[in-house]
């Protein structure tokens, strides 16, 4: 069990860096299709439901990962 916590550690970890890379580079407009927030909404409940109901977890994850992928298409349609 306690490897799965430092997975997750380890993952978060390299998110945050990877966002905060990424806010540090030239501010460009997003157009937000409005499925960003439900999209990591999703993955929040995913990861926490995961550990009790793997089905529903891994649900809601592909849900948010079927929302992201739209919401990249849509963006770079609008280009």
């Amino acid at each position: 069990m306690e490897e799965l916590w430092l997975i997750i550690a380890v993952t978060v970890g390299l998110l945050a860096v990877i966002a905060i890379a990424l806010s540090t580079r030239k501010k460009r407009t997003f157009r937000d299709g409005g499925f960003t927030t439900p999209a990591g909404t999703l993955l929040v409940l995913g990861i926490i439901f995961g550990s009790t109901d793997q089905l529903l977890g891994y649900s809601l994850i592909g849900l948010s990962v079927l929302l992201s992928i739209i919401t990249a298409v849509k963006g770079l349609k609008q280009k």
